[in-house]
């Protein structure tokens, strides 16, 4: 955001009447976090010195037209000052109100349905006008939280799935519990009826009796390692009638993408659009879209592609998360940091916060290296899958963990303690995983730590080394700099 104090040759000046005060004031908060902007509430001393000065050396000054303020001779000055030195002039009108007399010849954006919030279409309508007149807007902040406050950013959904882990997902939405792992994704592949889930059904529940957060896969990750072709939209549906979700992601299987027609940035957001318009009618709780791009004619994908449409799906859904498979965002870890930080900067463009998810990110370090490229959320299945070394934040195979138990006997967490114990009655594969939660929930609290301190960077660095951090660099110039 821009500092306050800084308020001299601002890009933008806001011109109003004293009656739309709290109007204004909200309209202020939301443009300071992209431009420059000067309004009243900054006079220092003498007023008509400071405000000739600041109009006449805007890029564009904002009016906002309403009944009384199309009566004050000052708010008409304003905007005639603003007209005689050539200065862009943008209206804003509050009660459906006409411009003054004088100023009919320029456009007006319609206020009078805004509900003072940046997503909201009105101001989205304003922020795309201000984006041809102004110079290039500050990049949105990351919030520090999101789902009201029950999601903090970054944040990684513990996975579970009975695809090729070592738990069961009864057993594993257990462990989560008893570890009070804050959010899990969980995949609609075992809610169906096909799939006996009385016993998830009742861990999920307790799970959310906790406050947990569940967010749920459409299942089609198991469905294609499995070869199941007959996966479709009705078995999700089936999965979303026990209501045991907070966010689901949308039914994305590829094949109904129909790549081998449409390849076009244009028609690929269209079907996910569509995909996730769908699949809201099977519940109340938000879809969210998933972003594909097409295959390489050689291997790969065509993850150049990606930007753009996650854009233009962001633009027409404004969902809470946008899910993009990190596999899909380059064959190595470099070129998905290019692929990251060239989706962040198209997002950017827009006039809110878009956050983003990778599907199947579970590893620390990528998660951190993401997070610092600008995704958001993430999840994976490493924690039931692998064994973690604490001291190096790095991943072993399952069963490696007899090499790694010393630290888990050190460990000061009561759930790890008591699993180790004689007669407690947690088997092998139970002992690793309250050894991987305690692991990966305390990475989470430095992470988000790290975020908040905006020392994401600095976070990779300690855990990769420098020499590594350089390649990260040369990836990306604008990140990593300052730990070289």
């Amino acid at each position: 955001m821009f500092s306050k104090e800084i308020q001299l040759l601002a890009d933008l000046v806001l011109i109003y009447g004293s009656e739309d005060k709290n109007i204004a004031k909200k309209l202020v908060k939301h443009l300071e976090t992209r431009w420059s902007v000067w309004w009243d509430e900054y006079i220092k001393e003498r007023f008509a010195e400071e405000i000739n000065q600041e109009i006449q050396s805007a890029s564009c000054v904002i009016v906002l037209w309403s009944k009384t303020s199309i009566k004050k001779d000052t708010v008409r000055d304003d905007v005639q000052l603003a007209k005689d030195h050539k200065v862009c002039i943008v209206g804003v009108t509050l009660d459906d109100s006409k411009p003054a007399y004088g100023f009919g010849g320029y456009s007006s954006t319609s206020f009078s349905s805004w509900d003072g919030k940046a997503d909201h279409q009105k101001y989205e309508a304003l922020f795309s006008r201000l984006l041809s007149v102004l110079p290039s807007p500050q990049a949105p902040d990351r919030p520090i939280n999101i789902a009201n406050g029950r999601l903090q950013l970054p944040t990684l959904f513990l996975s579970v799935s009975s695809f090729e882990t070592q738990l069961v997902p009864d057993q594993a939405v257990k462990a989560l519990t008893i570890a009070k792992a804050p959010a899990i994704l969980v995949s609609a592949w075992d809610l169906v009826e096909r799939r006996e889930p009385a016993s998830l059904i009742s861990e999920l529940r307790a799970f959310r009796e906790t406050g947990g957060f569940v967010l749920l896969d459409s299942g089609n990750y198991e469905s294609s390692r499995l070869m199941m072709h007959e996966w479709e939209p009705e078995d999700l549906a089936q999965a979303l009638r026990h209501d045991l979700h907070d966010w689901v992601f949308c039914f994305d299987k590829l094949a109904h993408f129909n790549f081998d027609k449409d390849t076009t940035p244009e028609g690929i957001s269209d079907k996910i659009v569509n995909m996730a318009k769908r699949d809201q009618g099977f519940t109340n709780a938000p879809i969210l879209p998933v972003v594909h791009a097409p295959p390489s004619p050689n291997s790969g994908y065509q993850f150049e592609l990606i930007p753009e449409i996650t854009r233009v799906v962001a633009e027409a859904l404004q969902p809470q998360l946008i899910g993009i498979p990190e596999r899909e965002l380059g064959a190595g870890i470099v070129q998905r940091v290019k692929t990251m930080r060239a989706i962040r900067k198209e997002l950017d463009t827009l006039s809110f916060y878009q956050p983003v998810h990778l599907l199947g990110t579970g590893n620390p370090w990528t998660v951190a290296i993401m997070a610092a490229a600008g995704a958001d959320t993430f999840d994976g299945l490493e924690w039931c899958r692998t064994v973690v070394d604490h001291e190096n934040d790095r991943l072993n195979h399952f069963q490696h963990f007899d090499l790694f138990a010393w630290q888990a006997e050190l460990s000061s967490s009561i759930v790890v303690q008591e699993a180790l114990k004689e007669g407690s009655g947690v088997d092998y594969s139970g002992k690793v995983a309250f050894h991987n939660l305690e692991y990966f929930l305390d990475f989470e609290i430095k992470l988000r730590e790290a975020a908040s301190k905006g020392r994401l960077e600095s976070f990779v660095g300690a855990r990769l080394g420098k020499a590594a951090v350089q390649v990260l660099h040369e990836a990306a110039p604008e990140l990593f700099d300052h730990d070289l």
